[in-house]
């Protein structure tokens, strides 16, 4: 990996000098910077992005603050303007754009000095594997999680990303049953880890477990209310239990908290049904059907915007 800002890349296409009158603190901020003069236009440069009342001044201003801390490796500065330009210009996309590659800088420069100045700490095993894990190679990122384990045993959050890359490329990497035992440690080291309990409700119930199912995703709702997939599978295996009547308020939930799940909607609609309440069916019926249009269209779109641009 190479870093993706050099002193120049940053900002390049987006910084066109905008007019300023001559001699204006904007003007000398800037120029100090295109003069490469960071260190005297810093100071400058965060008082004209914070006090101008030019607001296309604050906003180069803002930039080029952005662009000197980072060539002077000033990481607190560069947040701060960061901070500060996003918070006046929320949806920019210039500013979102600066955002993206001033925050991969940083995990860049991060990560190197962190493989600098502890290579063999449990930290760069973490990173490594995370970094197999980005790359797709689950059996290399599982080896290092593995290495990581037996370094430091109870590290939080390890058995449980082990456990979801097994999920994730079973066959590869292991099989359900696997990915189990993996949850079932990380709940031994973090037993209020509510994803551990929401695959170990997903395991159990396509092993058509329902009992222990419920019990599992029960208890990952009761840790984490407003975890909306666990609040359709408590109310799908309830439903699918025969538990009509109690599966309702879980299923209702998760609607709320994810209202363009069509399954969520005809789960919900199907339970109403089974209670005999036919306009909130017929409800939930519609909204199955024109939420799964929309995903429907959108999936369409975006196949023939990436055909389109495949055959530019």
């Amino acid at each position: 990996m190479v870093n993706q800002l050099g002193p120049l890349a940053l900002l390049a296409g987006v910084l066109a000098l905008q007019a300023q009158e001559p001699g204006s603190p904007a003007d000398r901020a800037v120029n100090l910077a295109l003069g490469g003069r960071c260190t005297e236009a810093l100071p400058l440069l965060k008082q004209v992005s914070k006090e101008s009342t030019d607001k296309d001044a604050r906003r180069l201003t803002g930039k080029f603050g952005v662009r000197c801390s980072m060539l002077l490796n000033n990481q607190g500065e560069a947040t701060a303007f960061l901070n500060h330009l996003q918070q006046e210009f929320p949806n920019d996309p210039d500013i979102l754009f600066l955002a993206v590659h001033m925050y991969s800088d940083l995990a860049f420069r991060n990560s190197e000095q962190l493989k600098k100045v502890g290579p063999d700490s449990p930290e760069v095993l973490r990173l490594n594997a995370e970094n197999f894990e980005k790359a797709g190679n689950a059996k290399r990122a599982i080896g290092e999680y593995r290495v990581l384990l037996q370094r430091t045993p109870g590290v939080p959050g390890i058995h449980y990303r082990i456990g979801g890359l097994i999920l994730e490329h079973t066959g590869t990497a292991g099989t359900a049953d696997d990915a189990r035992k993996e949850f079932e440690e990380e709940l031994k080291i973090d037993p209020r880890n509510a994803g551990a309990e929401y695959y170990l409700g997903e395991i159990a119930r396509q092993a058509d477990k329902l009992p222990e199912a419920i019990q599992h995703f029960a208890r990952a709702t009761e840790l984490a209310p407003e975890f909306a997939e666990a609040q359709f599978g408590h109310g799908r295996v309830l439903l699918d239990s025969g538990k009509t009547a109690a599966s309702v308020k879980p299923l209702e939930t998760a609607v709320r908290l994810a209202p363009e799940n069509p399954t969520a909607h005809f789960m919900l609609a199907t339970a109403y049904q089974r209670m005999g309440r036919k306009e909130d069916a017929a409800r939930e019926f519609a909204l199955q059907k024109s939420t799964a249009a929309r995903i429907d269209a959108n999936t369409k779109a975006l196949h023939k915007s990436i055909s389109g641009a495949t055959h530019e």
